[in-house]
């Protein structure tokens, strides 16, 4: 019985932890309070450094005209996709 019920509450734990590392809808001011949280908190975006223009321009076409909105609230999006915004 106890080990049933530990077996469970393990598979338990384990769906939820899954879950929570899918992709999900960010809009409003969750979206902003997403992208401002992973920015200042991600200290290796801080310590790039500025890019050179052309480096700038050729990263700034690979993701086209799309914003967080598009990426995020539209459809859902990842972590390392909101990431991207930074």
């Amino acid at each position: 019985m106890k080990f049933s019920l530990f077996c469970v509450l393990l598979f338990a734990c384990f769906t939820c932890y899954y879950a929570q590392e899918g992709n999900k809808y960010y809009c409003g001011r969750t979206l902003s309070r997403a992208i401002a949280a992973l920015c200042w908190s991600s200290e290796s975006k801080r310590d790039a450094g500025w890019w050179p223009r052309h480096g700038a321009r050729v990263l700034a076409g690979a993701r086209g005209k799309r914003g967080p909105v598009d990426e995020c609230c539209e459809k859902s999006c990842s972590v390392q996709e909101l990431m991207s915004y930074c």
